[in-house]
């Protein structure tokens, strides 16, 4: 197991349903399988599990499942014996990826105990992404899907000549849903790649949603959060909507 102990570093091995290190800190697998590495004081963190229940119905009906195909191919292409998926969530595309030993590391615990529960393939664990519980040079392939790029950690983790593939919304990403919210609806901005890319490719479809599935979108955008009780109320309105689905994909190699 290429996990480490939060506490010491050393490396953790599993004893039933305990993950211990050399030093005897122990930490106890959830029942559904992942484990929580993530020493805090408390509190909530990563999404809520009312972002996470509006993700899963969304994705479940395979809206963005050009998406997660496009990612299968890209890890079958690379090697793939260790692959790491950060901010991997409810594990949509960390199930999608090739790799012989796979990590799914997110916050959320809402999220990582769906995909636990629905994820064999991977080892799901509760950690920040910018202070990973993870071995230096193991990892052939490391992505990150609509998160922050932790770009230390990922140098770190990765092995010579491994990959990263980040995804983020391009230019023209959910514009449609963004007319409807809000009266001067804008483009994402897309900012500069922190590596030199080995490849950047750009793909788009367009969905066609009923109510329910553009209310579940907007539920896990960052807009939800940012959004007036006033401007929400637009969109109950809506019974169905085209919208844009457009993602810019960028390859790196270490």
């Amino acid at each position: 197991m290429l996990l480490r102990c939060p506490v010491c570093r050393c490396e953790l091995q599993k004893s039933g349903r305990t993950a211990v290190c050399a030093n005897r800190h122990s930490f106890d697998y959830a029942r559904q399988g992942y484990l929580n590495l993530f020493l805090s004081h408390g509190g909530s963190h990563g999404d809520s599990a009312e972002s996470v229940r509006a993700r899963t119905r969304f994705l479940s009906r395979g809206h963005y499942g050009f998406l997660k195909d496009r990612l299968q191919e890209l890890s079958a292409s690379f090697a793939h014996q260790v692959t790491v998926d950060l901010a991997c969530g409810e594990g949509y595309y960390t199930a999608a990826l090739y790799g012989d030993e796979k990590y799914g590391f997110d916050l959320s615990r809402d999220a990582l105990k769906h995909a636990a529960k629905n994820d064999p393939s991977a080892q799901y664990t509760v950690a920040s992404i910018f202070d990973l519980p993870f071995a230096s040079g193991a990892a052939d392939l490391v992505t990150t899907c609509f998160a922050p790029i932790a770009k230390d950690e990922i140098m770190r983790i990765l092995k010579p000549g491994g990959i990263f593939i980040s995804v983020t919304p391009a230019a023209d990403h959910l514009f449609e849903l963004k007319q409807i919210l809000y009266e001067t609806p804008y483009l994402n901005t897309e900012d500069e790649p922190p590596f030199p890319l080995k490849e950047e490719q750009q793909i788009r479809e367009v969905m066609h949603l009923d109510h329910d599935a553009v209310m579940d979108l907007f539920a896990m955008t960052p807009y939800y959060y940012h959004t007036s009780e006033a401007d929400r109320r637009k969109l109950d309105e809506t019974d169905h909507l085209d919208i844009t689905a457009s993602f810019l994909i960028r390859i790196f190699q270490k």
